[in-house]
């Protein structure tokens, strides 16, 4: 019989909190190298064709994920960068043919390459980032410890938003290093909290996704990650040993569209002689799951855009039905990069729609104020990333 102490009893609660990981995107490609053979070494003839060939097959992905003038312009930066770990973005490969012409060996491999490792790393070194105009992010979560009062980052004082003084800032800061690392631009908000002016409403533990698209677009973020985290005692396991159980719940909006692009539901659990400093530590691991969650998402989305379309939202003001038509003509036809267009509303003059777009709401805005409608043109009166307004200007 097999006999179990109490405290692996109490501990086991604490190992069943571990949270899943999550399996990145990833490319089939088929792609050629090809090597020449020195004499009779056929076999390192083979091993230099089958690395060719994989580097080639990241270069295709690369393609997938940017396109071919920022593949230019960063060309050394991506050669140092990451076709120099080519196999590393190779998560499996085979050879479908080989054949040798004369004195090269050309080698034909159909090989799975991991986008949310090579977008990751386009991220890290700002190429992915660039692509997507280098969004800005912005931490209001809400947290709380053993013995404390939850930390609110966004409560009103004197018409502004402040931030609490006070050491604990465990959650807000492992994000903010975690997200650092893969080279998001990221937003103080105690640095933007004097830009902010909010009610007594916003002192809320959880913001919802219009007062976090509120707070974001006062402090000049795309994105705002929002959640709370919380710290509770689970008991004490034996030798003063205290066990703390950290939950942490999160997500990222977009602020002009309010796009829910993540979410995270993380757990974690620490031992400690000091019931604060097991809570400490269960924080923390719970907020650097939650890091890696969210990014790996957030750039699998950019990822997503950059490589194929984005929901652009448009709005036009003015418009008679007439008028509308002729635009959404010469939106589906004469700009660049559409490859879908929805109508939402057209009501009172203001139509509202949306368009699945290779391309970001500023340059189509670009395109649009330069097209000749007819008896009308177009002006811009606000852009962001994904969203668009527009009037109209009789001629």
């Amino acid at each position: 019989m097999v006999r179990v102490s109490r405290f692996a009893l109490r501990m086991l609660p604490l190992l069943l909190l571990v949270s899943p990981v999550f399996a990145q995107e990833s490319k089939t490609v088929t792609s050629e190298g090809v090597a020449v053979v020195q004499g009779a070494n056929m076999d390192i003839a083979r091993d230099a064709a089958i690395s060719d060939a994989q580097q080639k097959a990241v270069e295709q992905a690369i393609g997938i994920l940017i396109d071919s003038q920022t593949q230019v312009e960063n060309f050394q930066v991506i050669s140092d960068s990451i076709l120099s770990q080519t196999k590393g973005y190779i998560k499996r490969y085979n050879v479908v043919r080989e054949a040798q012409e004369d004195n090269l060996l050309r080698v034909t491999i159909t090989a799975e390459v991991a986008l949310g490792k090579l977008g990751d790393d386009l991220s890290a070194i700002g190429i992915l980032m660039g692509q997507m105009h280098k969004p800005r992010t912005m931490i209001l979560v809400a947290e709380q410890n053993i013995g404390q009062e939850w930390v609110a980052w966004w409560w009103y004082g004197s018409g502004h938003v402040h931030a609490q003084q006070t050491d604990m800032a465990i959650i807000d800061n492992t994000l903010m290093d975690k997200f650092n690392e893969k080279g998001f631009e990221m937003i103080d908000h105690q640095a933007a909290a004097q830009d902010i002016k909010v009610t007594q409403a916003y002192s809320v533990q959880d913001l919802s996704v219009q007062q976090a698209r509120t707070l974001g677009n006062q402090a000049h973020a795309e994105v705002v990650i929002t959640g709370k985290g919380l710290a509770k005692l689970y008991g004490n396991v034996g030798g003063g040993l205290k066990s703390v159980q950290a939950d942490l719940s999160l997500r990222a909006v977009r602020t002009d569209t309010g796009q829910v692009l993540a979410t995270a539901m993380t757990h974690a659990a620490a031992v400690h002689i000091s019931e604060t400093a097991a809570g400490n530590d269960a924080l923390k691991k719970a907020a650097t799951e939650a890091a890696e969650q969210l990014t790996t998402k957030i750039l699998a989305q950019y990822s997503k855009e950059v490589g194929g379309t984005r929901s652009v939202n448009i709005t036009v003001n003015g418009l008679n039905k007439t008028q509308f038509v002729k635009f959404k003509d010469v939106l589906r036809n004469q700009v660049r990069g559409i490859k879908g267009l929805n109508e939402r509303s057209f009501t009172n003059g203001v139509a509202k729609m949306s368009v699945d777009s290779k391309n970001s709401a500023q340059i189509i805005s670009d395109e649009l104020s330069l097209k000749d409608f007819g008896t009308f043109s177009v002006e811009v009166v606000s852009s962001t990333a994904n969203q668009l307004e527009l009037r109209v200007v009789p001629k």
